[in-house]
């Protein structure tokens, strides 16, 4: 097979000849000595953390470097450093999705260009922490016969020593070792990923060119490295510069010159710290967190047998014993050193004997770098600076800068012992290099950006609700609470729904008070086929349109659909003494309805059966026709007088055609018009018009899930249901939410539920959680509930800070179960101008859309919403729907009853 050359070895580089990089796919590197692996680290949040969950995060990060293999032949580095985030591979992976889940609208491909340039002009500094495990020595992969076989193989061909290639056999052997690893740090408390040829390549090419832009890799990536290859992927020349004085040393530094430019590095290492750290309040690898300029962290270790801390502790104990002896036979008192050595060693034999607790030797390596020397120098006095305060003190020998660069890099290795510590292993646990504020998956919808010290923008967030399914095998719940007026409908609701239809993802959206019309109204202008997005309200639709008996799969399921919509319609008289008998002749009607109908009846057929049953001649001999005669008159009543309004004809007309949503198409449900019971209103207490709305709104629930149900499961989908504190009541509705938390995976169906307090939700299902603001200390602690946090007053003060600040900004819970403070932003100041449903700043623009796509009828029970409040317009908001039309004001249950 023909050598593929990689395009990464531009003219005339000189390779480092401290490099000895000899081989990289996408499972491990080799150099002339070793053999390694490497896995990322995934960062998380440290905001929003109780004391006891900063203990857990350190006891995770102990756990995981107690696995790791021990002993010097398997030295660690752990590499924390930032890379400025490029959005033209996310981009593409994005619209390959997009592009295999079905037809996007036209104005997909520019929203994801200008959401790309959007990304990258911003120049965000993405942390990224690494673990570069070595596995072994490369002498030992075979024993001792094949040290011999390659022993001779080199004599035989001395010219081709530097770039001899490894063989299969010895490639197969450490990929056997690194999948060992890997599997171990993947199943561990840190979820290590591992990292692949690409990104190697790329954190290669960053390392060795300090404070540069790397070069571009290859679009076509080689199956197998040349010789000499990877020494050219890292090439450049390595000099040292003096730099001018720091306090009162002088510094010496690296110049760097590569093929696209020059720059200057120093090397700083750590030598004097706290031999103990005080956890969570000491994390030393985030001290330089708050620097407006990147810090190249390089930490070389390796954890110690136990076996060899026991002897290395007896050794120095004997010695320190000895030196006290020498110094009595001489006359010469002890002095403050030796007590402190004599502490130091026994305080290890006892956490080695007693507590069996790793000890690993390690070297800090701290590296800065800019373009000039004099900005390096400022930035180099402002790290010493930063470093000092917290107690550290670090130094930049000039004789050791190349070693230390050297080093630093990928499967660098000590190479004096100057600067090396002995600590325990919860020395370096508690650094924590991954506490960054970020959250999300990294490869959905940009939505916005984490907020970071000084309320900074600090990394950008991706969501994509939709491979909560396929990657993470969850069923995909979102939950979003939080006070009206502070921005989730618009950024949580709005936006998501608008993007997705943007992508052609089939959506149902149940919106009671009618913000989602923009949608359609817009939809030129937001890139939308106004075709595609379907308006219904259900105040006008057609009569049957929530026939129950249409709306199952079979009889046995109409028939129990059936029974609890006519029950839910008399509950005063299932209330009273004679409950259970209404409720069996109820039944009795269903299920004779059900039989005699061949799975094509309706509810009217029950109406007829109970009439029928009231007209029957009295039986003293058959007690089950008295019973259904004397019993059927009051519901039948009931239900032919309600099947005569408006919204009864919606439930007990026949269905003329199934509802089904094409594939692609958005389908948003109104409810103008209708009156939802306020929250927690018992059935007993509703009105004539707010217990049919509920009916409705349970039906519509079945309804929501049949149309999703009927379409291939491998279809992504998403209903968006806002206002859930109006329906969450619902016993229909309820039973929506388990269906999708049942089967929302194997059906790829998303639900995100909208509401305004976090009691709302059933956190044990929900993966996703958008929370913003609120001025209630006591819904503050619901929402950190919700969240998973401890709601101390730190934790609520965070809550209570978003509703006081500017829209938009929320708590963010990803489906791993990171946090942090999220800003969402727009990418167009239009599409937010028209998401924008204040009445404050236009009160009459709802009520225009409304009228244009519903009528002036509906535009009035929008009017109704929002009306400034009084006592009556308190309880409507709440529900967050209308009142009916004048000539249809709600009447007390217990008034028609007696009518009835």
């Amino acid at each position: 097979m023909k050598n593929v050359t990689s395009r990464l070895r531009p003219e005339g580089y000189q390779a480092p000849s401290r490099i000895g990089y000899r081989y990289l796919d996408d499972r491990i590197m080799l150099d002339r000595d070793g053999a390694y692996t490497l896995v990322s680290v995934p960062t998380r949040s440290w905001e929003l953390m109780s004391p006891l969950d900063k203990r857990a995060a350190l006891a995770q990060m102990y756990a995981t470097l107690s696995g790791l293999p021990r002993g010097a032949a398997h030295h660690t580095r752990l590499i924390t450093t930032e890379f400025p985030f490029n959005a033209d591979l996310w981009a593409e992976r994005l619209d390959e999705r997009t592009q295999r889940h079905g037809i996007p609208a036209k104005g997909w491909p520019l929203l994801l260009a200008d959401v790309r340039e959007r990304i990258n002009a911003a120049d965000w500094p993405i942390k990224r922490v690494y673990l570069v495990v070595r596995l072994g020595d490369r002498a030992s992969y075979d024993g001792a016969w094949g040290r011999v076989q390659r022993l001779l193989d080199q004599v035989r061909k001395p010219l081709d020593l530097d770039d001899e290639m490894p063989s299969p056999a010895e490639v197969a052997v450490w990929h056997d070792a690194a999948d060992d690893v890997r599997d171990t740090l993947r199943g561990s408390p840190l979820r290590c990923r591992p990292v692949g040829r690409q990104e190697a390549e790329m954190l290669l090419l960053h390392l060795t060119h300090p404070g540069l832009p790397a070069p571009d890799p290859s679009a076509v990536a080689p199956q197998r490295y040349g010789p000499g290859e990877l020494q050219a992927l890292c090439g450049g020349e390595v000099t040292r510069e003096p730099l001018g004085r720091i306090g009162k040393y002088q510094y010496k530094c690296l110049r760097h010159e590569t093929v696209t430019g020059t720059s200057y590095q120093l090397w700083f290492a750590l030598s004097v710290g706290p031999d103990e750290v005080n956890f969570p309040g000491t994390l030393w690898l985030n001290g330089t967190e708050a620097l407006p300029f990147p810090v190249v962290q390089s930490v070389g270790f390796e954890v110690q047998e136990l076996s060899d801390t026991r002897k290395d502790a007896d050794r120095a104990l004997r010695n320190i014993e000895e030196q006290f002896f020498n110094d009595e036979e001489a006359g010469v008192a002890t002095d403050l050193t030796y007590h402190q050595k004599k502490e130091m060693v026994t305080q290890m034999k006892f956490l080695v004997d007693q507590h069996r607790t790793p000890f690993l030797r390690m070297r800090a390596l701290f590296g800065v770098s800019a373009t000039d020397k004099e900005l390096l120098r400022d930035r180099a006095r402002d790290l010493v600076r930063a470093m000092r305060e917290s107690g550290y003190t670090m130094d930049a020998p000039p004789t050791h800068q190349k070693f230390f660069f050297y080093e630093s890099l990928p499967g660098g290795r000590t190479r004096d012992s100057d600067y090396i510590r002995r600590v325990p292993l919860d020395y370096l646990a508690a650094g924590m290099p991954h506490i960054s504020p970020s959250v999300g998956d990294g490869e959905g919808l940009y939505q916005g950006y984490t907020i970071g010290p000084g309320g900074q923008p600090a990394e950008p967030v991706f969501l994509d609700h939709m491979l909560y399914a396929t990657a993470s095998q969850l069923a995909p719940t979102e939950g979003v609470p939080g006070d009206p007026g502070g921005g989730k409908t618009v950024s949580r609701g709005l936006k998501p729904v608008w993007e997705d239809a943007l992508r052609g993802i089939t959506q149902i959206v149940w919106d009671p008070k009618g913000d989602y019309l923009v949608l359609k109204k817009y939809a030129e202008e937001l890139g939308l086929n106004p075709d595609k997005v379907l308006c219904i309200n259900i105040y006008d639709a057609e009569p049957g349109v929530l026939d129950p008996a249409a709306q199952a799969e079979n009889p046995e399921e109409a028939a129990q659909l059936m029974r609890e919509t006519l029950l839910r319609l008399i509950p005063d008289l299932l209330a009273g003494q004679n409950g259970s008998d209404f409720g069996d002749v109820v039944r009795q009607a269903v299920g004779a309805a059900v039989a005699e109908g061949n799975g094509t009846t309706y509810l009217m057929r029950v109406v007829e059966i109970l009439e029928a049953w009231e007209k029957l001649p009295p039986s003293p001999t058959n007690i089950n026709q008295e019973r259904c005669r004397q019993f059927s008159g009051s519901p039948g009543r009931r239900f032919r007088e309600v099947s005569g309004t408006r919204l009864g004809q919606l439930v007990f007309g026949r269905a003329t055609r199934p509802f089904r949503i094409p594939v692609g198409y958005t389908v948003i449900f109104c409810t103008l018009g209708l009156q939802m019971p306020d929250p927690g209103k018992t059935p007993e207490s509703m009105s004539e018009r707010e217990l049919l709305s509920d009916v409705i709104a349970g039906l519509m629930a079945d309804n929501t899930w049949n149309i999703m149900a009927t379409l291939d499961p491998a279809i992504p989908k998403a209903i968006t249901w806002d206002e859930w504190h109006t329906s969450k009541d619902n016993p229909r509705a309820r039973t929506l939410v388990d269906r999708i938390k049942r089967l929302g995976r194997s059906r790829n169906t998303f639900l995100r539920l909208i509401s305004q307090s976090a009691a709302d939700f059933d956190s044990s299902f929900v993966t996703g959680v958008w929370a913003f603001g609120t001025t209630s200390k006591e819904e503050a602690a619901k929402t950190c509930a919700f969240l998973g946090v401890e709601p101390d007053d730190d934790n609520t003060g965070v809550v209570l800070g978003l509703g006081s600040g500017e829209k938009g900004v929320c708590v963010v819970k990803d489906r791993t179960g990171k946090l942090a403070r999220v800003k969402v932003e727009f990418i167009y100041d239009f599409v937010l101008d028209i998401f924008d449903t204040n009445p404050e700043k236009d009160p009459d623009k709802m009520a225009r859309i409304i009228a244009e796509i519903f009528g002036d009828e509906a535009a009035a029970a929008r009017q109704r919403i929002d009306r400034p409040k009084d006592d009556d317009a308190v309880s409507l908001e709440k529900a967050g729907t209308g009142g009916g039309p004048p000539d249809d004001d709600p009447v007390p249950t217990a008034a028609l009853f007696e009518r009835g």
